[in-house]
């Protein structure tokens, strides 16, 4: 306020006399940003006094002559307490704004640490149920249940093996629910490629390449599923007797779908495997992961198909489902 009345004094041969509010407006906007409230209306009283004992006639006096005086001043006073309760408003909705955004980190925080945990005792639980299994596999009477108990054994490593790459590093850095799908496609076939050399399969190339979607964790799921089985399956059946060869996996946007496509140029599929009879050329296990596999792409609202892969070497599986979530429309 000093300074807004000393800067008009200074101003005075410059300034109109009718623009006495001019200055002390701008006094009263600057104390409630700066004080508050409280503030803005103290700098609109001590104006207003200010303003009547001085500037208005009869000068140096409580009593102002002009009635069209009294109220321009009545309306200054009614003005700056108009821009104090403002700005006091504004202040308390950023203040509250801020505290909601800290609350809203702390609870981000706190849901990402136990979705993480989640994940991490998930794995663990199914790792004891795979080493479970595996020892009634070699408790159990017959052959056949033997080799049932070790198949169900595989397919709950292979979830154990999902949700490790969803605990570690797949996770979207803006939502923990979604998953970055480069990095986990490319992550999970590089983590197949490990756990098959280390068990001592004959060298077969596995390459991985992931455009960069953001996908729910559910659906993720079922793609490392799919992308699981099918990897295994090239690896163990598509090249017998120390056969090299080559294994492609792809995970693109086309259109309105997602579609994961998996390659080998090994032995081939025969035409019964794509109906799904039995297989009598190459063997498949029971059939189980065929029927996963098309109940996983269900589950995705998509389709899964094999079958030769192009020009009718090897073998070619894709899977195809929306990318549109399934509470979203589809686009």
């Amino acid at each position: 306020m000093a300074a807004a009345f000393g800067l008009r004094y200074a101003l005075g041969d410059v300034l109109p006399e009718r623009n006495v509010y001019l200055l002390p407006v701008l006094s009263v906007l600057l104390a409630a940003t700066l004080f508050g409230r409280d503030g803005g209306l103290g700098a609109t009283l001590l104006s207003a006094v200010v303003i009547g004992w001085t500037y208005l006639p009869p000068y140096y006096s409580p009593w102002i002559a002009d009635p069209k005086q009294a109220a321009a001043l009545l309306l200054f006073v009614m003005i700056g307490g108009f821009i104090s309760l403002v700005i006091d408003g504004f202040q308390a909705a950023l203040r509250r704004l801020k505290d909601a955004h800290a609350a809203l980190a702390r609870t981000d925080s706190q849901r990402r640490l136990l979705l993480r945990e989640f994940r991490h005792r998930t794995r663990n639980d199914l790792q004891s149920l795979v080493a479970l299994l595996l020892l009634r596999a070699r408790a159990a009477p017959s052959p056949a249940a033997q080799d049932g108990l070790r198949e169900a054994a595989e397919h709950a490593r292979a979830l154990a093996r999902v949700h490790t790459l969803l605990a570690q590093e797949a996770i979207h850095e803006d939502d923990p629910t979604l998953v970055d799908s480069r990095v986990f496609v490319e992550g999970l076939a590089t983590e197949l490629g490990r756990t098959h050399a280390v068990d001592g399969l004959r060298p077969v190339a596995l390459t991985a390449t992931a455009e960069s979607h953001p996908l729910d964790s559910e659906r993720a799921i079922l793609v490392g599923l799919v992308l699981n089985e099918c990897v295994t399956n090239a690896l163990k059946y598509a090249f017998p007797d120390e056969r090299p060869g080559r294994v492609q996996v792809v995970f693109i946007r086309a259109g309105a779908d997602f579609v994961l496509s998996i390659d080998d140029d090994g032995t081939g599929t025969p035409p019964e495997d794509q109906t799904g009879a039995p297989n009598r050329a190459r063997p498949l296990g029971t059939g189980l992961g065929t029927r996963l596999l098309r109940g996983m792409a269900a589950q995705l609202r998509g389709s899964f198909s094999r079958g030769p892969g192009e020009d009718g070497n090897g073998t070619h599986a894709e899977l195809r489902f929306p990318a549109a979530g399934p509470g979203g429309p589809r686009p």
